[in-house]
């Protein structure tokens, strides 16, 4: 059996919020070591992808009466935020704040006159995640994250010579968040993380849209 990028992100994500859970039955029995709860804050900046994004546009812009074919680049760097509190050393809430960074389109506009179009597609979003943790030792451990993000996404394009309307519109949408990282602990109140996160569907028909997979990288300060 061929498995896919979500697959296998599915796969790690689980197996990590399984491990966690398994090993905080324990730590919940026994009176929680010390420092094991705290609050914790933490910024990253982000790599994303959006497959798929060109045709979804297409159908964006048929809505406002555009025929086009669309080739799009990359989503720009971003950064995000996070506010996190750890109950215990295997199991974590987090508030997030995530962009998907400005991603540049160009659109071959057939009817309904020839003509070209730039623009861009880009969102920003707020989450509410659980982490399972699975420490591996005193420095490092492994966490799964599972959530659910509420984006807003906006897209712009304008015509290359007037013989077509510009288009602008917004959507929102709430999208699953599936993800794996690793921690590694710098000091007692600083970690750095590296994780991989998939946003099931990010824009609306609208905008366009699409799944997004991001690479995170990030520190958090936590106030032991």
């Amino acid at each position: 059996m061929k498995f896919t990028y979500s697959s296998k992100l599915l796969w790690l994500s689980t197996a990590a919020l399984s491990l966690g859970a398994a090993l905080a039955q324990p730590a919940q029995a026994a009176p929680l070591a010390a420092n094991s709860q705290d609050v914790y804050i933490g910024g990253n900046i982000a790599a994303s992808r959006a497959p798929g994004l060109g045709g979804s546009v297409d159908g964006a812009l048929a809505s406002q009466g555009l025929g086009s074919s669309t080739s799009t680049g990359t989503p720009g760097t971003s950064g995000g935020l996070r506010l996190g509190y750890r109950l215990n050393p295997n199991l974590a809430f987090e508030a997030s704040y995530d962009r998907i960074g400005s991603t540049d389109l160009q659109s071959a506009i057939a009817s309904p006159a020839a003509d070209s179009a730039s623009g861009t597609w880009k969102a920003h979003g707020f989450g509410l995640h659980v982490l399972g943790i699975a420490p591996l030792d005193k420095q490092w451990s492994v966490y799964g994250r599972a959530g659910v993000e509420q984006w807003h996404t906006s897209l712009d394009t304008a015509s290359a010579t007037g013989s077509t309307p510009n288009v602008s519109t917004t959507g929102s949408n709430t999208s699953l968040a599936l993800g794996a990282g690793v921690a590694y602990a710098i000091s007692p109140n600083v970690d750095a993380t590296a994780e991989l996160v998939r946003y099931n569907r990010v824009g609306t028909s609208s905008t366009g849209s699409s799944a997004v997979n991001q690479v995170n990288f990030g520190l958090r300060y936590h106030f032991l």
